[in-house]
């Protein structure tokens, strides 16, 4: 298993559709999850994200094979206004296959020590309410939830709970 930052669009746009339709294609109509789809993963808006340079995007591998990512922001890249204290985990996407193989874990340790190394306090996330595995797993690392915000697939619009933990 490998981690490394990565500046390669096409391949976090292959993961970002596959994961992303994997995980919540039977919780939303076809045509919400293409517009979406299509919208928020497309190569000039992906590109745009990993030329922000408040953004940083780690992939994955497993034997060579890309198997998922994560995206962290600061500053002004955050999704919801913070304070310096806190980095955002905005994405930890992993392929279905490489699930329960310990990457998830090793991405947010990650997340946590560039946190501290960029000397922020808090790490944060946005997770779909109805998400109770990711909810659990986030946990498992001090995660609680403190509020809410809205998160729009096509024409829904759902709600993701906001969770925050020490970075210590």
């Amino acid at each position: 298993m490998a981690l490394a930052p990565t500046r390669d669009v096409r391949v976090v746009r292959d993961l970002s559709v596959a994961t992303f339709t994997e995980t919540f294609a039977a919780d939303n109509t076809e045509e919400d999850l293409a517009e979406f789809l299509a919208h928020d993963y497309a190569e000039d808006v992906l590109q745009r994200e990993i030329d922000d340079p408040d953004s940083v995007f780690v992939l994955a591998e497993v034997d060579g094979v890309p198997a998922g990512y994560m995206k962290v922001n600061v500053g002004e890249a955050q999704t919801e206004p913070h304070d310096g204290r806190y980095l955002e985990v905005q994405r930890i996407y992993i392929l279905a296959g490489y699930k329960g193989h310990g990457l998830g874990t090793r991405l947010m340790r990650e997340a946590f020590a560039m946190a501290r190394r960029l000397g922020k306090t808090r790490v944060w996330l946005g997770v779909w309410e109805h998400n109770d595995a990711a909810q659990a797993f986030y946990g498992k690392f001090g995660f609680v939830r403190t509020g809410e915000h809205g998160f729009q697939v096509g024409d829904d619009l759902q709600t993701d709970w906001i969770m925050e933990a020490d970075a210590a």
